[in-house]
């Protein structure tokens, strides 16, 4: 992935709409699955998002697909497919083993006692997904919904799956599955007292004591189980009478007060049960009720929702959709949401929401940040100000990178931990990240006639403005993944000078080129460049000459006081 120059571009060509999505679809898929689950993250770490799905639900027996991004366009027919085939339903994405891979789990729906099956994670070897599922769980359930979090905060990921049937009234327990240094348990070490049918799960340190916390979704209550110094416990805390069957949940800061906020679908398909969008406000760690906000009451079957800031005016905005319903989406407005939806479509009988998701697809309004959070020698979960995160590029503690093998992360809520805790310290923990300013709007559908849907974001970058007045830095690394050579390029970008397409010349000034190892292990260094626009091949050996092994590797430019950073995979 190309990161972010460091410079603050000037968009121009905005739409006058208050949420910038077009009024259709800007790609659709030509597969004919039950697609349920869905998520926008970069697989074949070529820098690009792939559009990953759960397919099946209780429908038939599909395989899970991803459609692999092709420098920006998506391809309509998925080329990677699973080789078990299944009534498969929600995903989530993350790195179990700490390899610097993202691997896909997927949970298992079916119908009723007489068709279930195992939660599945299916595991990237750098080369995309194994075709086969690399983990199944021993035991078999109804499950529509699953999330990876590190409840013990030891730096792995954790799997928690929501179970039961709710159309049968089959009822079973939540359970967590843990994670030790890259091997998942198979059995659940961890399950809830409470059997009522689930069909939504998230993670989320609600009261910011650094531990996070499980909310579970059920026909008619809202529930969270309260993580305490690391221990989850087994009765639910908190819960809420609802008249609605939650089928996700959503978390993220909608007024910006620091607390984490909760908003969930509520369907109203099985009778008597209210359809619509609520958002619960977190009250210095508490969700308040009756929920804050309340939308689309009009609706039956309200299904999905997902937090993104659409418009990049600093405020998450809201997007929901629901079975046989419109997709849509809710600005919000400097902390307040506006109960109206701001954009929507309808796709008429064709469209049944099952996830909503956001992601720059073509990489056009990506930007590269350099986070400070300050450690205080306990703490090890932080939050990063922006979500979803298009790629962690890496972490540093008092100038030190933290190996992958002691960190883990959800791109998708943007929280990070870390197996040891930040010693104390003034901004000494740095967080490079890339997110969109301006992400496109994943919808997947049920609709096995009709396909997927991608609406690209219209705000459009002006190629030959910018707003910063100091020069700024380029690294590119190609081709990257690379098994012989790969050319490093680098230079400096003078103010006057700048395209959104080309690089000029600056003065003359001091440089480092390095590169780490995934442990944090400094194995080449190029010795001082005077930068103008040049480059330096690489072919994969380390400063004795020695070859390395396949693996991740991070580039490091330094010039100054700007750094810039580059993941390039070693493929032998």
């Amino acid at each position: 992935m190309k990161s972010g120059v460091f410079v603050l571009l000037f968009y121009a060509g905005i739409c006058m709409a208050v949420i910038p999505l077009p009024g259709s679809p800007s790609w659709t898929s030509s597969d004919t699955d039950y697609s349920t689950g869905g998520a926008l993250y970069d697989i074949t770490m070529d820098g690009w998002i792939d559009y990953c799905t759960g397919n099946g639900n209780d429908m038939a027996m599909n395989t899970n697909a991803i459609y692999i991004n092709q420098n920006g366009t998506l391809e309509t027919n998925a080329s990677w497919r699973s080789t078990e085939a299944g009534y498969f339903s929600h995903i989530y994405i993350g790195d179990i083993d700490n390899d610097g891979y993202s691997d896909m789990a997927v949970a298992y729906l079916g119908f009723g006692a007489a068709n279930q099956g195992p939660t599945s994670i299916y595991r990237n070897t750098g080369n995309g997904l194994d075709q086969t599922a690399w983990w199944i769980s021993a035991d078999q359930y109804n499950s529509f919904d699953c999330a990876f979090g590190d409840v013990d905060l030891d730096g792995d990921l954790d799997l928690a799956v929501v179970a039961g049937d709710a159309y049968s009234g089959l009822e079973s327990p939540t359970r967590i599955y843990r994670n030790n240094s890259g091997t998942m348990e198979t059995t659940p070490y961890w399950t809830s007292t409470d059997s009522s049918p689930g069909d939504a799960c998230r993670w989320v340190d609600l009261d910011n004591d650094g531990y996070l916390d499980l909310v579970v979704g059920y026909r008619h209550k809202l529930s969270v189980f309260t993580n305490v110094n690391g221990t989850l416990e087994q009765t639910a805390s908190w819960s809420t009478s609802e008249q609605g069957w939650i089928l996700r949940i959503a978390v993220g800061d909608y007024n910006n007060d620091g607390y984490k906020d909760i908003a969930v679908a509520s369907n109203g398909q099985l009778g008597g049960d209210e359809s619509q969008i609520e958002v619960y406000k977190n009250e210095n760690g508490i969700l308040q009720t009756p929920p804050e906000y309340i939308m689309l009451t009009s609706t039956n079957y309200c299904s999905c929702v997902e937090w993104g800031d659409a418009n990049n005016d600093g405020w998450i905005d809201l997007a929901a959709g629901g079975w046989w319903e419109p997709v849509v989406v809710f600005e919000n407005i400097n902390g307040t949401i506006n109960t109206t939806p701001a954009w929507s479509w309808s796709g008429g009988s064709g469209l049944v929401c099952e996830t909503v998701m956001w992601g720059d697809v073509r990489n056009h309004a990506l930007t590269t940040v350099n986070e400070q959070k300050s450690g205080d020698g306990t703490r090890k979960l932080f939050y990063l100000d922006h979500h979803p995160i298009q790629e962690l590029a890496h972490i540093s503690i008092d100038d030190s990178i933290v190996p992958l093998s002691e960190l883990t992360y959800d791109p998708l809520t943007g929280w990070v931990s870390l197996a040891d805790p930040p010693p104390s310290g003034i901004n000494n923990i740095e967080f490079t990240y890339t997110y969109s300013q301006y992400p496109d709007l994943g919808v997947t559908n049920w609709n096995a006639s009709n396909g997927n849907y991608l609406f690209s974001n219209t705000t459009g970058i002006e190629e030959h403005e910018i707003v910063r007045h100091e020069a700024a830095l380029r690294l590119d690394v190609f081709p990257n993944p690379f098994s012989k050579l790969t050319k490093i390029s680098f230079g400096k970008v003078h103010p006057d000078r700048i395209t959104h397409s080309s690089y000029g010349t600056g003065s003359a000034e001091c440089s480092e080129l390095r590169i780490y190892d995934i442990t944090g292990r400094l194995v080449k260094k190029f010795s001082s460049y005077f930068l103008v626009s040049t480059a330096v091949s690489w072919n994969g050996v380390d400063n004795t000459g020695q070859k390395l092994p396949s693996g991740i590797y991070l580039v490091e430019l330094r010039v100054g006081d700007q750094i810039m950073h580059e993941k390039v995979v070693l493929a032998r």
